[in-house]
Parts: C-alpha cells; sequence; structure tokens
C-alpha cells in the first residue's frame, strides 16, 4: 500500500485553515479587533498559582535561578584595584558618629552580636574587637569563666575570681574592678564584667600598669600623690606572695627614702604621673607585685603567648594611628616583610583595618565637639 504525500497533506491542511480563518473574519464587525486561535498552534502552557493548585506550588518551592555561579559576584582579589573599587561602591555599613556621644552608657546598650550571645553589652564587644580577640578566645575564656563557677550559678564571685588567678583579696588587687566599674563589695561578676577586667589588664603595656598604681592610690584625683597616699601604696605594693620580698622591700625603701620617689618629688612634696613613671623607669622592682598579677591573669586565661601577641597588635594599631595623625589620614606602604606575611596570615590587614577605623571615629568625634562648639 503507498503512504500518501506527507508535504502534500500539510499544503492542504494549511490552506483550510486559512479559509477558516478568512470567513471568521469576515464574519465580524468591521473595525473591531479580533483574536484569531487556529488549532495548528501550540498553546503556550501558563504557570499555575502555587496558591490555587497546591500540588504546582509544592513543585515550585525551589526559586528559578538554581546556578550559584550566577547568584553569587566574583570578588576580585586582595590588593587589586579592583577590589578599591569595588570597597567604594559598596555601602557604609557602619556610621563612624554612632559612636560619638559620649553621653551614652555602653554598660547597658546591647551587644551588635559579634560573639553571638557570648557578650551581651556594646561596651565589652566593642574592646574585644578593638583589640582583635577573634571568637575562638571569647570561647575559651568563656571555658574558664564556667570553669570557676564552682557553686553553678551561672556567675562567678570575687573569691572564685581571685582563685583563679591565684591573688590575694587586697586593695591592689581589687583594682582591677575599677576597670569595669564594679564595685568593691559587689559579690558576682557577670561574664561582660569579667571580660572588661581581664581583657583590658591583660593587655596593659608597663607604662599603662604604673598608670594604673597612679590612679588606684590617688584617691582624691587630684593628679598627683601627696605624703599619706604614697605611704599607702609602698605598704599594699609589699606582700609575702612573691618569691623575692627582699628585692622589693629593698626598692620599697629606696622609695620611701632620699634616693628613692623623694629625689623625683619638688620641694611641696607631691608627685605628679611624669614625675611617678620617671620613678618606676628606675626602679621597676618596686611595681614587681602588679607585674606579676598581670602575669597570672594572662597564664590563667589565653596563655602568655597569646596575649602578647595580642599586646604587640595593639601597639601596631597605635603606631598606625600616629602615622596617619602626622600624614592626614595616609596609610604607610607595606613593607617586603608585612607582604611576605600576608601572604599566610590575614593579621596584617586586620591590623591596618582597625587602624583605619580608630582613626576615622577619631575624626568624627573631633568633628563632633566643632559642630557643638559652633552652635554655641
Amino acid at each position: 500500500m503507498k503512504l500518501p504525500n506527507k508535504q502534500k497533506q500539510w499544503s492542504g491542511e494549511q490552506s483550510r485553515e486559512k479559509t477558516v480563518a478568512k470567513n471568521t473574519t469576515d464574519a465580524q464587525t468591521h473595525g473591531n479587533k479580533i483574536h484569531i486561535a487556529l488549532e495548528a498552534v501550540t498553546e503556550e502552557k501558563i504557570p499555575s498559582d502555587p496558591a490555587k493548585d497546591p500540588i504546582e506550588g509544592k513543585k515550585n518551592k525551589k526559586p528559578a535561578s538554581t546556578d550559584s555561579k550566577a547568584s553569587k559576584p566574583i570578588l576580585p582579589k586582595r590588593g587589586s584595584n579592583a577590589e578599591e573599587k569595588l570597597a567604594e561602591s559598596l555601602p557604609e555599613t557602619t556610621d563612624p558618629t554612632e559612636n560619638v556621644n559620649d553621653n551614652v552608657d555602653y554598660r547597658k546598650v546591647e551587644s551588635n552580636g559579634l560573639y553571638n550571645i557570648l557578650v551581651q553589652t556594646r561596651r565589652c564587644e566593642e574592646l574585644c574587637s578593638g583589640l582583635g580577640l577573634t571568637m575562638k578566645d571569647i570561647r575559651k575564656l568563656k571555658r574558664k569563666y564556667n570553669d570557676n563557677d564552682m557553686y553553678h550559678s551561672g556567675e562567678i564571685n570575687q573569691a572564685e575570681f581571685f582563685f583563679m588567678i591565684k591573688e590575694e583579696q587586697r586593695p591592689l588587687t581589687q583594682g582591677i574592678f575599677r576597670l569595669a566599674d564594679v564595685a568593691v563589695n559587689q559579690k558576682f561578676l557577670s561574664f561582660d564584667e569579667y571580660l572588661l577586667c581581664v581583657v583590658t589588664f591583660a593587655t596593659f603595656t608597663k607604662p599603662e600598669l604604673y598608670e594604673h598604681v597612679f590612679d588606684l592610690y590617688d584617691a582624691d584625683q587630684s593628679g598627683a600623690l601627696d605624703e599619706s597616699e604614697c605611704a599607702k601604696m609602698s605598704l599594699e605594693l609589699q606582700s609575702k606572695q612573691f618569691n623575692y620580698p627582699a628585692n622589693v622591700a629593698t626598692a620599697i625603701r629606696l622609695l620611701e627614702g632620699k634616693d628613692g620617689l623623694a629625689a623625683f618629688a619638688p620641694d611641696d612634696g607631691l608627685v605628679d604621673l611624669d614625675q611617678f613613671m620617671k620613678f618606676a623607669r628606675n626602679f621597676p622592682v618596686a611595681f614587681f607585685p602588679i607585674i606579676n598579677m598581670q602575669k597570672n591573669i594572662r597564664a590563667a586565661t589565653l596563655g602568655e603567648s597569646r596575649w602578647s601577641r595580642i599586646t604587640a597588635n595593639k601597639l601596631k594599631v597605635h603606631e598606625l594611628v600616629s602615622y596617619m595623625r602626622r600624614h592626614h589620614g595616609d596609610v604607610p606602604d607595606l613593607s617586603f616583610c608585612e607582604i611576605t606575611a600576608s601572604i599566610f596570615s590575614n593579621e596584617i590587614f586586620s591590623i591596618r583595618k582597625r587602624a583605619v577605623e580608630f582613626y576615622a571615629l577619631e575624626i568624627a568625634r573631633r568633628r563632633h565637639v566643632d559642630a557643638e562648639v559652633t552652635e554655641d
């Protein structure tokens, strides 16, 4: 049996469709718009509404575009010009003027969640992030905090705190609570208060430790130590718990005698901060108790090596900020050693980022003060 010619059959069907369409057009009123639907044309499938069709709704839960490469932008390599242009085009996530208002009590302001739920206050969060503490550091500090909560009350008391750092409770050691504005008679320490005390004290440099002692015994906040305040400091710097009490006692006698602090004091008998720092540099052994306390705090928390690294980075940030002040905000070029180190670690870029943030905040505060003076 001979099969019909497919081409002739298709041509015949097309001619019949044209005839039907022509007859339909002639039957309509002249001037009206019409839509002709031919059976030969394939109808376009309209996607169903997921709200009306639950079956189709289940199928359409996934987004239309599943190409991960199309949804994620390709970031440029670090240090390239494209990265700088990209950074300039991105909107600012933080406003430096947010922290300008000195009237805000950041002890009561909630944190931004940089360390999840571990850090609750903005003041503590800014301290830790400004020093470059990582989430790993905060978790380790939290474990140490929980390990010394002997009664499982959720907070440690002062006795547990001093047991942890292996120090006696006396005015010199209790002065650490002033760093977190904690009263001496306050029984418990929250984790944020614990962080404020430990992190601030552990990252003190030697001059900052000496200044801390000066502020601690300047009871009247006059900016100078009188004879009674010097005598009280001399008495409390001596302790039987140290390994070399004889050396400390000798330094204390020098402090009280003509070759000690009196040699740096003027005729009025008052010792200001500059004279006190000069004495501390010449007789550092007299301040061994406070230096040993810092050593114990470091050993009981993150360890000496980690705290030394954090303190060194803190000094680098201060050096960069000082350079930016002298050069109108310009950042120095990376040295060869810094370029090499940045290949293996992000620490160099993290230090520079913190320095830029500190400098920007400083400029914002200065403009804020100038604006207030202009308004007055």
